[in-house]
């Protein structure tokens, strides 16, 4: 058994590094042209990021700190410069661009919502399914901020300064 976990290790460090490269090239996009991220645009992302540190952490806790290879060695010092990466790029722009666009996604909807509410004096059918496509909207949004806001608390506990 133990001549598989070798390979699985390096299958693991192959899809860090694969993916690590994705969340570069996501990233830098993103912040190019942070106000047109959709919803299911930063959902995706927040999950890249979650991913990538979760790999990170199972690759540590898999590595014999007493037999650093050659190749391991290449593979800290990559997720070493993924976590400064996903601090200064991610975490300390991206997140809070993100964070901010929600914030006022959030208001501003709820607004709409108001006005058209307050403004409807018949109740006709198509009324009712704009309102309800309105709902959705909101709901969809307000659970994407949650989301993000979990992100924010595990950043505001942990070592990483904001």
């Amino acid at each position: 058994m133990d001549s598989n976990k070798p390979q699985s290790n390096n299958q693991t460090a192959d899809f860090f590094i694969i993916e690590s490269g994705k969340l570069k090239i996501i990233v830098s996009q993103f912040l190019r042209n942070s106000e047109e991220l959709s919803i299911p645009e930063i959902i995706e992302l927040y999950y890249q990021v979650i991913n990538i540190m979760a790999l990170m952490r199972f690759l540590r806790s898999s590595f014999d700190s007493k037999k650093h290879t050659e190749e391991s060695k290449l593979l800290l010092i990559r997720m070493q410069e993924m976590e400064k990466y996903i601090d200064k790029n991610f975490d300390r722009e991206l997140h809070r661009l993100i964070m901010s666009k929600l914030k006022k996604l959030v208001e501003t909807t709820m607004k709409k919502l108001k006005d058209t509410t307050s403004k409807q004096e018949e109740k006709t059918k198509e009324n009712l399914e704009i309102q309800a496509k309105m709902y959705e909207n909101l709901r969809q949004i307000m659970s994407t901020k949650e989301f993000v806001d979990q992100y924010h608390k595990r950043l505001s506990n942990s070592t990483v300064k904001l």
